[in-house]
């Protein structure tokens, strides 16, 4: 699914795309109107490399930041996404492989490191940091000051006030009003939020788990 969300992005702001690295698909397996051209061995050719910019098309944020940085330690370029008619502020950084899907408000001074995910009719306030990896779903609306760490998730909805630090790899549930921090690591839920228990991740779920366990292969 992300991956035709991403090829729609791509051609709305004329970015040709070859096709789709898949390690489960097979080669030709349509995708869209593109086509899968190999697995992920083929980031391990330097001619390949060079001869391309990558998007790392996948939901879960442990995967994405793995693939995304093995693409740039070999020497390639990861691609950053912005959806026509967002709006992000020209003192707003966004970093490279981040996406921006569409309807996002980025304003003053917020800085978006790499490889994040930000869902439709999204809002980061002014002075904002959100770290490598993160993902933010549609419809979160963050206050001014706030702080998501690497790899962390916010679900639909969610609601951060001003000042507050989500943690690394913390999981913030869907429509969720968060007005104090949230450790690294734990699961938040409610409105107010609380700390529920621990953030059980993975790195083959197209979300966060909760501690389920995979019932087919493992994705990368």
């Amino acid at each position: 699914m992300h991956g035709r969300i991403v090829l729609d992005i791509a051609r709305a702001v004329d970015i040709p795309v070859a096709g789709f690295l898949d390690d489960f698909q097979q080669v030709g397996t349509r995708i869209g109107e593109r086509t899968v051209i190999g697995s992920t061995d083929r980031l391990d050719d330097p001619d390949f490399l060079l001869r391309h910019r990558f998007f790392v098309a996948i939901g879960n944020n442990i995967a994405r930041r793995r693939l995304a940085r093995k693409v740039r330690q070999a020497g390639g370029q990861t691609e950053t996404l912005i959806y026509p008619g967002c709006f992000v502020s020209p003192t707003a950084h966004i970093g490279s492989g981040t996406v921006l899907v569409g309807g996002n408000m980025v304003f003053t001074c917020a800085n978006i490191g790499e490889d994040v995910l930000v869902d439709p009719d999204t809002t980061v306030g002014a002075d904002s940091m959100i770290e490598d990896g993160a993902y933010l779903s549609p419809g979160c609306h963050l206050g001014s000051g706030v702080v998501c760490r690497g790899e962390s998730f916010l679900g639909a909805g969610a609601v951060v006030v001003p000042n507050i630090t989500i943690g690394r790899r913390a999981i913030v549930g869907a429509g969720a009003v968060v007005i104090r921090d949230i450790p690294d690591g734990k699961l938040a839920v409610g409105n107010p939020a609380k700390v529920i228990g621990e953030a059980q991740l993975d790195d083959f779920s197209p979300y966060p788990a909760r501690g389920r366990q995979p019932t087919e292969t493992r994705r990368p």
